[in-house]
């Protein structure tokens, strides 16, 4: 069978790319578009494994899986242990529903020919077709991020009592494992939370503090509740950056028996929403 080496790459970049690009939406992150071009040429670059001798079972499913690592390390990078492990997963099944919209046509369109080597398929359709295909299955992915979006299961929302300056306040929080976020000198845990739901338990010093943390730090220095406040460091996959945070004199989080846990920890403080009103801070774990 001729395969035509441009057409090969062609089409596999454009399939990676919205493969990579459903895999952000699922994990919730921006990623640059320099970033997502270089993951799809590498990832197109992979599909001249077709043109190599044919490799054994065992073989070809390391370089499957070395070349799956590879192309989410360029691509994302590694941040966390957990969350690379995460969006391979993802990854790996964005792949699985590609390869199930080109079987459905395959099957209903009726291809003159189709190749499979090392892992790597090569089907004589029109580039139409693939990229159709590919649009179809970034949609089936925006469509299931929607409805799971829309349906946090509720087992992993708490409420949370958060006490500062003699005041308190009780919210909703997602528990979110992939928040790994800690304040790097004590390790404690950190919770973050929107500033519109703080904001009345928060001294008046406080106020512009967190809208302009590095312009109003003035203001804190001269604040009795200094000692209480803390810079943390996030590291994420769009980039890196620092939440100005504050030690609450009490943190409790409340399962839905109403069984309340203390939590040693630190509140870091976003004017960004959280969520569409369901929860309004994130927690990660606390057991």
């Amino acid at each position: 069978m001729i395969i035509y080496i441009d057409i090969l790459l062609i089409l596999n970049l454009f399939v990676d790319y919205f493969l990579l690009l459903s895999c952000s939406i699922l994990l919730k992150v921006n990623i640059k578009k320099k970033r997502l071009i270089a993951g799809a040429l590498l990832g197109s670059a992979f599909s001249l494994l077709i043109l190599l001798p044919s490799l054994n079972v065992f073989l070809n499913l390391i370089v499957k899986i070395a070349s799956g690592l590879i192309l989410v390390l360029v691509t994302f990078g590694y941040k966390k242990k957990q969350l690379f492990i995460k969006t391979f997963l993802i990854f790996f099944t964005e792949n699985l529903i590609f390869i199930g919209v080109m079987f459905f046509l395959w099957v209903f369109v009726s291809p003159p020919g189709m190749f499979w080597k090392n892992g790597v398929t090569y089907i004589a359709i029109s580039p139409f077709v693939v990229v159709f295909g590919s649009l179809i299955a970034y949609m089936f992915t925006c469509v299931i991020n929607f409805i799971l979006a829309k349906r946090v299961d509720c087992k992993k929302i708490y409420s949370i009592r958060i006490e500062f300056n003699k005041k308190f306040v009780v919210l909703k929080a997602l528990y979110d494992s992939g928040n790994c976020l800690v304040e790097p000198f004590s390790g404690k845990p950190v919770c973050v939370c929107e500033y519109e739901k703080l904001v009345n338990i928060f001294p008046e010093e406080f106020h512009n503090f967190f809208i302009d943390f590095f312009g109003r730090v003035s203001d804190v220095e001269r604040s009795r509740f200094r000692k209480f406040i803390k810079l943390i460091p996030t590291d994420t996959i769009s980039g890196c950056g620092l939440l100005p945070a504050f030690s609450p004199e009490s943190f409790y989080v409340f399962n839905a028996q109403a069984k309340k846990q203390q939590l040693d920890c630190y509140v870091a403080v976003t004017t960004k929403k959280i969520s569409d009103g369901e929860y309004s801070a994130i927690i990660g774990d606390f057991n």
